[in-house]
């Protein structure tokens, strides 16, 4: 492991560098492997990604994050641009039929 000193203090190693600038560097070959996240972990991220992605109004699932904070629905609601039929999945289709 080594530091990587600012411009300031590096002529000085016997004082500690407090600046933002600097960095800690790591031997690669020590490093652990990242951790593989779980099967709920997973389930959870694509929940909480649906909502960011779901028209309200619409119920589109985009493949992009809406601006839901600002406008509160995806541009082709709110403004009417036409969305790319690529950059979204269809919602489900309700079927009202009795059989």
């Amino acid at each position: 492991m080594a530091i990587l000193r600012c411009a300031q203090c590096r002529t000085r190693p016997q004082r500690s560098c407090t600046h933002r600038t600097r960095a800690w560097l790591y031997d690669l070959r020590l490093a652990r492997p990242k951790r593989t996240s779980t099967l709920a972990q997973e389930w959870a991220l694509d929940r909480a990604m649906a909502a960011r992605q779901t028209c309200p109004k619409c119920r589109r699932r985009y493949t992009f994050v809406l601006p839901l904070k600002t406008l509160g629905c995806c541009l082709e609601c709110h403004d009417g641009t036409p969305a790319d039929p690529a950059s979204y999945i269809a919602p489900p289709a309700t079927h009202l039929l009795a059989a």
